[in-house]
C-alpha cells in the first residue's frame, strides 16, 4: 500500500461526533464564545449517525423533572432514583447535577422547537424503568431525531463549522495534554489540530455480533483516551435486552409488548421460561417486571426473562437466525393498535403483522454506562480532552433510569461545551505542525477479528464467567499476534474489547446489569466504581478505589 495523502486542519474546539450530545456541545461552545472556531467532525452527515436518531422502539424518552403529572416529582426524588439505579456506583456529584439542570435543558429544547408529546398545555411525561415518577418526555419514536434537528441547525445559525464522511480514531497528544485528532476521509489521513477536544462519538455495541446500534458507534473514543492515558470507568456495565433478529431490522421489545403476555419457544417449539423460573417466581411476574426493564439486570425478577433467552440460544436450541421465536398471535388487532402503535405499523411495514406472524428475539448490545471518566464540567483526566454523551463514565453506575442517556447528553453536553470553549481561549497559542506523529496504518479488508467476535458473543453478553472471559483475551491476544503491525482501526477494537473483558473479569460479583454467574451475588469490596488505564509500559491496569490492582 503506497503513502497516504495527508493533510492539516486547524480548530479552536473539535467536537468529535453528531449526535445529540455534540450538537449540544457545539451550540453553546459558540454560544459562550463566540470568536472561537467551533467544529462538528462526524463519520456521515450531522444528523444520521449515532445513538440519538437511532428509532428501535415505541418510544424515545428524556427525563426532566417537571412534575407535569402532579406526582411529586422533584431534583431530590429524581436524584435518589439516580443513585438508587446505580447500585452505589454512580458518581453522586454528576448525578446531582444531572437531577437538578435537566429541567431547565429541556424547556430550552422546548423554546428551541422540539415538540414533545403532551395533553393539552400539558407535556405527557411517563415513568420509565428505575424511575419513581413520571419524569420521561418523548415524541413518539422521534425525539432523538427531533433534538438533534434543533440543535444542528441552531449550530450553523451561530456559525459552527462541520467536517462530514470523516472517522477520527486517534488523538493527537504530547507531555500529558491533547491537541487535536486524527483519522481517515476518502482515502487520506487528515489531521486536526485543536485547543479543545470533545469526545462525543458514542459507544461500541456496533463492534458485537448482535447489538441494536447505528453502524458508526466502534467504541472509537474509548480507544482514543486510553491511548492518551486516560482513565476509564464502569465499563463492564452495558445495557443488553431483546431485540429483533428476524426478520431483519433494528427494533427492540419492551413496554407493552411484555405486558401482552408472549409466547416463547425454541426452535423445538418447547415454551421454555417457566425451566429457568425459581420456586416461587411465576411467569406472568417475570413477564410483568420486564414491561418495566427494557435491559438486563439482576435488580429485579426480570432477569431471568434474558437469562432464559441466552441460554437456550446458547444451548443450541436457538433458531438459525440466533434467536428464540415470540409470538402475541392471541392479542387483538385493535389492542395492539392502540397500546404499542409504533411497534405494530414497523411490522406490517415489514410484511409482518403481529396478530398473526411470529418474530424471532436475542440479547442485543443497547448502550453503555460506563466509559471516559468525566468531572463536573466533562473534562477528562487528561487536559485538552473532554467526554460527553454514551462515551463518557461516572454519570451512571451499575444500571441507570430509563431515559437518563438523552438527559445526559444535554446536561453535560452543555457543560463540556462550555468549558471546551473556555479552555480554547486561555490556551491562546495556535497547536503546532510539531504534534505530527507517524501516518495511521489504514484498515485492511480482513476477517481476522471474526474469532474475536464470536468470543465476544459468547463471553460478554448476559452471562458471564472466568472462563469465558479469559478465553475471549486469549482470542485478542492470538489476534495481535497474527500481524506485525496492526492499523488503527484493528487496534481501537481490540483494545475496547480487551477493555471490556478485563473490567468484566476484574469485578467479581453482580450487580445490575454486570452478572458473573461464578460470583452470583453482590459483593461490597465492590462497591466502588472500576477504573482502568494504560499504565507506563502499555499494559492495561484495572482496579477498585478499594481494592488492589
Amino acid at each position: 500500500m503506497g503513502k497516504l495523502k495527508q493533510e492539516t486542519l486547524q480548530t479552536d474546539v473539535l467536537i468529535i461526533g453528531g449526535g445529540g450530545a455534540a450538537g449540544r456541545a457545539a451550540y453553546e461552545a459558540k454560544r459562550m464564545e463566540p470568536q472561537v472556531d467551533v467544529t462538528v467532525a462526524t463519520e456521515g452527515t450531522w444528523g444520521s449517525g449515532g445513538s440519538t436518531v437511532w428509532v428501535a422502539s415505541e418510544t424515545l424518552g428524556i427525563n426532566a423533572p417537571l412534575n407535569a403529572s402532579d406526582d411529586g416529582d422533584s431534583p431530590d426524588v429524581y436524584l435518589e432514583d439516580i443513585l438508587k439505579t446505580g447500585l452505589g456506583l454512580a458518581d453522586e456529584s454528576l448525578a446531582s447535577i444531572i437531577a437538578h439542570e435537566a429541567s431547565d435543558r429541556i424547556l430550552e429544547l422546548i423554546e428551541m422547537g422540539v415538540t414533545f408529546d403532551g395533553v393539552g398545555e400539558k407535556p405527557l411525561q411517563r415513568k420509565l424503568s428505575g424511575c419513581t415518577k413520571a419524569r420521561s418526555l418523548a415524541e413518539g419514536g422521534q425525539t432523538g431525531v427531533s433534538i438533534v434537528s434543533v440543535l444542528k441547525k441552531a449550530s450553523l445559525e451561530k456559525g459552527v463549522k462541520v467536517l462530514e464522511g470523516i472517522r477520527l480514531l486517534d488523538l493527537i497528544y504530547k507531555e500529558g495534554e491533547v491537541w487535536g485528532a486524527r483519522g481517515f476521509r476518502q482515502g487520506k489521513q487528515i489531521d486536526i489540530l485543536a485547543k479543545a477536544v470533545v469526545l462525543a462519538n458514542g459507544g461500541a455495541g456496533a463492534i458485537f455480533p448482535h447489538n441494536i446500534n447505528h453502524p458508526s458507534l466502534k467504541g472509537d473514543g474509548f480507544a482514543m483516551a486510553f491511548r492518551a492515558g486516560a482513565v476509564l470507568t464502569n465499563l463492564e456495565f452495558f445495557q443488553i435486552g431483546p431485540g429483533v433478529v428476524f426478520p431483519r431490522m433494528h427494533f427492540i421489545i419492551h413496554s407493552h409488548m411484555w405486558n401482552f403476555c408472549p409466547r416463547l419457544r425454541n426452535v423445538l417449539g418447547e415454551e421454555f421460561l417457566s425451566n429457568y423460573l425459581p420456586k416461587g417466581v411465576s411467569k406472568d411476574d417475570v413477564l410483568s417486571l420486564k414491561s418495566m426493564s427494557f435491559p438486563f439486570s439482576v435488580r429485579t425478577n426480570a432477569r431471568y426473562l434474558d437469562i432464559s433467552i441466552f441460554k437456550e440460544i446458547c444451548s443450541g436450541r436457538g433458531t438459525e437466525h440466533g434467536g428464540v421465536i415470540f409470538d402475541v398471535n392471541h392479542v387483538p388487532d385493535s389492542e395492539l393498535e392502540n397500546k404499542a402503535p409504533i411497534t405494530y405499523e414497523t411490522f406490517l411495514k415489514k410484511g409482518v403483522n403481529l396478530c398473526t406472524d411470529s418474530i424471532e428475539i436475542a440479547p442485543l448490545v443497547q448502550n453503555f454506562n460506563g466509559g471516559v471518566k468525566i468531572d463536573e464540567n466533562a473534562a477528562t483526566t487528561v487536559p485538552g480532552l473532554f467526554a460527553i454523551g454514551e462515551v463518557s463514565g461516572g454519570v451512571h453506575g451499575a444500571d441507570r433510569p430509563g431515559g437518563n442517556n438523552l438527559t445526559d447528553c444535554q446536561v453535560f453536553g452543555y457543560r463540556g461545551g462550555r468549558a471546551a470553549a473556555g479552555l480554547a481561549i486561555e490556551r491562546s497559542e495556535k497547536p503546532k505542525e510539531v504534534f505530527r506523529e507517524k501516518e495511521l496504518i489504514p484498515q485492511e479488508k480482513t476477517d481476522m477479528l471474526a474469532p474475536v467476535k464470536t468470543a465476544m458473543d459468547k463471553s460478554l453478553m448476559i452471562v458471564r464467567h472466568k472462563e469465558g472471559l479469559a478465553a475471549l483475551l486469549e482470542e485478542i491476544e492470538g489476534c495481535r499476534q497474527k500481524v506485525s503491525q496492526l492499523d488503527v482501526t484493528t487496534d481501537n477494537f481490540l483494545l475496547v474489547a480487551e477493555m471490556f473483558a478485563r473490567s468484566a473479569l476484574y469485578r467479581e460479583e453482580s450487580r445490575g446489569i454486570h452478572y458473573r454467574e461464578d460470583f452470583p451475588n453482590r459483593d461490597p469490596a465492590f462497591d466502588k466504581p472500576s477504573l482502568i488505564r494504560k499504565g507506563k509500559g502499555g499494559e492495561m491496569g484495572v482496579w477498585v478505589t478499594n481494592k488492589d490492582v
